[in-house]
C-alpha cells in the first residue's frame, strides 16, 4: 500500500501545539506493529529457505506464502503511519513548506517528490523541506537530509542549507546547478522555526495553500501504547538493510521451478 493511499486514524493534531511524533502513541503502535510483521516475514523467510535446503520444495512454497502475507502487512502499517504523521506534522506548515520529519527515508521521497511536482506545475519559485537535524535516527545521524540533497543534485535542482537551522533545506526552482552559497538564493529562510527542529506557523503569512488529498477514513480507538522513539529508527534500518519481498520470492521461485 502506497503512504499516500494509506486508510489511517484521524490525526490527534490541533492547531495552535507543536507536533512531535516521537510523543504519539498511535504513531508508534502503528510502527511497532510494522516491526511486528516485519519480524515475522524475516522468521518465515528464514524457515522457507531452510525447508529448500533440505529438499522440502512444498513446505518452502508455503513458508514463502506466509512471509509475502506478513510483508504486505508490513507495507501497510507502515503506510499508514507516514499518511497520519505527515498529516499531523504539516497541519500548520505554511504554503511554502513541507515537514518530513517522521518518515522513513524512503517514505520522506515519495512525499517529497509528489509536493515537487505540484511546486513545478503551479511555478511555484521555492520550497522549505524540514528534514530534521537527526536527534532522533540511530546514533543521531540525520538520514532524510542527504537523501534529499542527493534527489536535488540528481534533478539538478538549486538548493541551500539554513545557516540557522541546519534542519531546513531550501529549494530554488528559479535556479539550477545542485548546492548553492544561501547569499545566492532568490528565497531566505523565515526562520519562524522552535529550538527543538520542529516548526510553528508563521504569524505573518497564510496557512499552507497545498493540502494533500486523503482518502475517507474512519474514528479508530487510540490504545494506550507506551514505547520509546529510537526503536522505531533502529526498526527502518533493518527493514531497508534486508531484501525486498521481491528479490526473495523471485530466489525462491526460480529454487521451487527446480523442485517440482
Amino acid at each position: 500500500m502506497s503512504a499516500a493511499t494509506a486508510i489511517i486514524s484521524p490525526s490527534p493534531f490541533k492547531p495552535g501545539r507543536d507536533y512531535n511524533h516521537s510523543d504519539d502513541r498511535e504513531y508508534k503502535r502503528l510502527r511497532d506493529l510494522a516491526n511486528t510483521e516485519f519480524k515475522a516475514r524475516s522468521r518465515y523467510y528464514d524457515e522457507a529457505h531452510a525447508a529448500y535446503e533440505r529438499g522440502d520444495g512444498a513446505e518452502a512454497k508455503r513458508l514463502s506464502e506466509k512471509a509475502k502475507e506478513h510483508a504486505k502487512k508490513m507495507d501497510d502499517y507502515n503506510a499508514q503511519a507516514a499518511v497520519y504523521v505527515f498529516r499531523a506534522n504539516n497541519a500548520d506548515s505554511d504554503g511554502d513548506e513541507i515537514d518530513l520529519h517522521g518518515l522513513y527515508v524512503k517514505e520522506a521521497e515519495e512525499y517529497l517528490t509528489q509536493r515537487i511536482a505540484a511546486c513545478k506545475q503551479r511555478n511555484e519559485s521555492h520550497l522549505e523541506v524540514i528534514v530534521g537535524k537527526g536527534n532522533h535516527s540511530n546514533g543521531g545521524v540525520a538520514k532524510i537530509k542527504p537523501a534529499v540533497e542527493q534527489l536535488c543534485k540528481e534533478h539538478g535542482f538549486a538548493y541551500s542549507l539554513d545557516g540557522d537551522n541546519s534542519g531546513v533545506i531550501i529549494i530554488d526552482f528559479t535556479k539550477q546547478g545542485g548546492y548553492i552559497p544561501m547569499s545566492s538564493m532568490g528565497h531566505k529562510p523565515k526562520h519562524n522555526f522552535a529550538q527543538n527542529g520542529y516548526h510553528y506557523p508563521s504569524p505573518q503569512r497564510p496557512q499552507a495553500t497545498y493540502q494533500p488529498q486523503y482518502p475517507g477514513y474512519s474514528q479508530a480507538a487510540q490504545p494506550q501504547y507506551v514505547g520509546h522513539p529510537q526503536q522505531h529508527f533502529q526498526v527502518e534500518n533493518q527493514q531497508q538493510q534486508n531484501q525486498s519481498p521481491t528479490d526473495i520470492f523471485m530466489f525462491l521461485f526460480k529454487c521451487l521451478k527446480q523442485c517440482f
